[in-house]
């Protein structure tokens, strides 16, 4: 549930997809700003309550 002002959105929910290590070792970007930046979404999702659900492809 996240706290907008005077309203409340139910059923929401922070969904990490598949953050893989080959995308990481090709670096198209800056890595450590990105696992950072995860970081510290699911940390204030869940600071707020809010389910954090991880997927991952696997063969």
């Amino acid at each position: 549930m996240i706290d907008k002002g005077d309203t409340i959105v139910e059923n929401t929910a922070l969904l990490v997809v598949d953050v893989q290590n080959a995308l990481v070792l090709a670096k198209p970007f800056d890595v450590e700003k990105v696992v950072s930046n995860i970081k510290r979404l699911i940390d204030t999702c869940r600071e707020k309550g809010v389910e954090v659900i991880y997927i991952q492809h696997s063969e």
